[in-house]
């Protein structure tokens, strides 16, 4: 028995002393614990009576088994209607809206880019991606100070009104039609990065014989190249999709004041009132409306990383001579583009230094709101105590979250190519990736609900900065573990294994040759998560505390108190900060970490 014993020891010392195995168990152990855990513990609450909740369900006590929380969801009546039903549809057209919109954009853009000779591609290039990384709720924020009105409830004058002195129409200001631009502004980089990659690898040779045999103009793009593409196009709607089906930025700034909620607002007014049995179930239904639409773009288009790439080594594409409209159509389109992105911020820093709102004169220009004393005590955001804490607290937040994501990343990538084609392998990819699957907002309502009290040996977090950092880490895992498989797979195996048969550890190796050879892919998964966790509201929004507070949670927080040009301020504050960022990531790394991660 002590030998069957001591042989089973040594098999697990010898199986455990690879650092590959060992860091794909830790990894899938804690992930499983972080992910996995709280979502079950989360759908098994949806059928318990929560605490304080005991008299309105009508039982005894907290923590006994009830349907009450379904029944109010789906149940036919006014309570399921308000709740789930209509916000629910809202959402789908919302979503379904603007992904269409983007994906029209996107396309477009990327087969002039590709398939012509447009002049200043590379500008165009770099403005395409300045409306994604910008914070969707900026945008927002933009449109209302263009088109807001005062024939709204809770609106106020915008360029429009105070120009030609006539309100805009309320369809136009607030509700689905605005919700839908702003978000296809914000997200038509999707489809432009991975159909400009798939056009990229579009063999010449097929559109050549194609058109050696009669197949010329839109046949040759419907017969020929769509149908290349066409895995490229369904994982741009599938990602586009689902990104934004939990955005709360932009239908709270465009939704709420007329009344059209979709189910991030009703989350987070679930949330706000302390109906967490609503939580738990509004949650679950995001989460299976987006685990639903990725199910069936993996059925019907294979797994995801197939898509970026058509052609093999070698493949030349076939350019379009645009002739004399190359530089006239080139600089028609650096316009559009780059208004897409110059245009929201002018407004935003126009609104932001004049004295009130819908004025946008010269002279009434001011600084008060930046580093003076605004209405009722505020004082300028470069001076205000909360705002500059909030501004720590955010930098600090995606220094942390950034260089600690960017590691782990490193790691989940050195984990799943050196232990490929092991079961565990794939076991990583698919448990890392899983926070995708949950919109923001639903995420946020999990560790909200699941870390406000004490778990086993962790301590509630909840108000703590911890909880952040560690929502913010798990949320961003999908990005950093594909950039740090990406990076992993480029680097030969051979480096490693001289150096292991010298005696160096895996530390060493880890430190001396993994992650210099890696370091573009590093700093690249740093940006991305640094920017992606600065410019973030919909994560954020239900787990932030006065103490904890960051910049975009305290802009949404002057809205409320009606103080319009605080919020504008801090707007222009953050889109500076995450462009100043992708341009340094840049040129730290040569690439954009945004079309690396996509």
């Amino acid at each position: 028995m002590n030998t069957k014993l001591l042989h089973t020891s040594r098999k697990l010392s010898t199986y455990f002393s690879n650092p590959a195995m060992l860091i794909g168990w830790i990894s899938l152990i804690v992930f499983g614990y972080l992910i996995l855990g709280p979502v079950g513990e989360m759908i098994i609450s949806s059928f318990q009576v929560q605490t304080g909740e005991a008299a309105r369900v009508g039982a005894d006590a907290a923590g006994e088994g009830t349907l009450y929380y379904w029944n109010r969801m789906f149940a036919p009546g006014r309570a399921s209607q308000q709740l789930l039903y209509e916000p629910l549809m809202n959402t789908l057209v919302v979503s379904g809206s603007f992904t269409l919109i983007a994906m029209a954009i996107g396309i477009f853009l990327a087969w002039i880019m590709v398939k012509t000779d447009i002049a200043y591609k590379r500008f165009i290039s770099f403005v395409a991606i300045l409306p994604y990384i910008m914070p969707s709720w900026t945008l927002a924020l933009a449109w209302t100070t263009v088109f807001g009105s005062t024939e709204v409830g809770v609106g106020h004058m915008g360029f429009y009104q105070g120009v030609f002195s006539v309100a805009p129409p309320e369809w136009l200001s607030y509700g689905p039609v605005p919700m839908i631009v702003v978000l296809a502004i914000n997200y038509f980089a999707y489809s432009y990065i991975l159909v400009s990659a798939a056009l990229v690898g579009v063999d010449a040779s097929l559109e050549e014989a194609a058109i050696l045999h009669g197949v010329r103009g839109t046949k040759l793009l419907r017969t020929v190249t769509l149908p290349i593409i066409l895995p490229a196009v369904g994982s741009a709607f599938i990602l586009t999709f689902a990104d934004g089906l939990g955005t709360f930025g932009v239908p709270s700034l465009l939704g709420i004041p007329v009344g059209y909620r979709v189910l991030a607002t009703s989350l987070y007014r679930a949330a706000n009132i302390g109906r967490f049995g609503d939580v738990f179930v509004l949650t679950i239904v995001l989460i299976v409306v987006s685990g639903l639409a990725i199910l069936v773009n993996s059925r019907i288009l294979g797994r995801r990383r197939q898509f970026t790439t058509v052609g093999g080594k070698g493949v030349s594409t076939r350019v379009v001579s645009l002739g004399q409209l190359r530089k006239p159509l080139g600089l028609v389109v650096a316009l559009i583009f780059g208004a897409f992105a110059a245009v929201p911020v002018f407004f935003l820093v126009m609104q932001s230094v004049q004295s009130s709102l819908g004025s946008f004169s010269f002279s009434d220009l001011t600084l008060r709101y930046w580093i003076g004393e605004g209405r009722e005590g505020f004082r300028g955001i470069l001076v205000e105590p909360r705002v500059l804490s909030a501004a720590r607290n955010t930098m600090s937040l995606g220094v942390i979250v950034g260089i600690g994501t960017a590691f782990i990343g490193m790691l989940i990538g050195y984990a799943v190519t050196k232990l490929r084609p092991r079961p565990i392998s794939r076991m990583l990819e698919v448990v890392s990736f899983i926070p995708f699957v949950i919109p923001g907002i639903a995420f946020g309502s999990i560790y909200l609900t699941m870390f406000a009290q004490p778990r086993g040996p962790i301590p509630a977090l909840y108000g703590t900065f911890f909880i952040l950092i560690l929502a913010a880490m798990v949320n961003r895992l999908p990005f950093a573990g594909r950039m740090g498989i990406s990076s992993m797979m480029q680097v030969g195996p051979s480096l490693e294994e001289s150096a292991e048969l010298h005696g160096a550890r895996f530390g060493r190796r880890l430190r001396r040759i993994l992650l210099p050879l890696t370091k573009r892919g590093f700093v690249g998964g740093f940006i991305l998560t640094f920017v992606s966790t600065v410019k973030d509201l919909n994560l954020v929004i239900l787990l932030v505390t006065p103490r904890t507070m960051l910049l975009a949670p305290l802009t949404i927080g002057y809205l409320e108190l009606g103080q319009r040009q605080f919020a504008d301020a801090i707007g222009v504050v953050l889109v500076l900060m995450v462009i100043v960022s992708t341009v340094i990531a840049q040129k730290l790394t040569g690439t954009n970490p945004i079309r690396n991660a996509v």
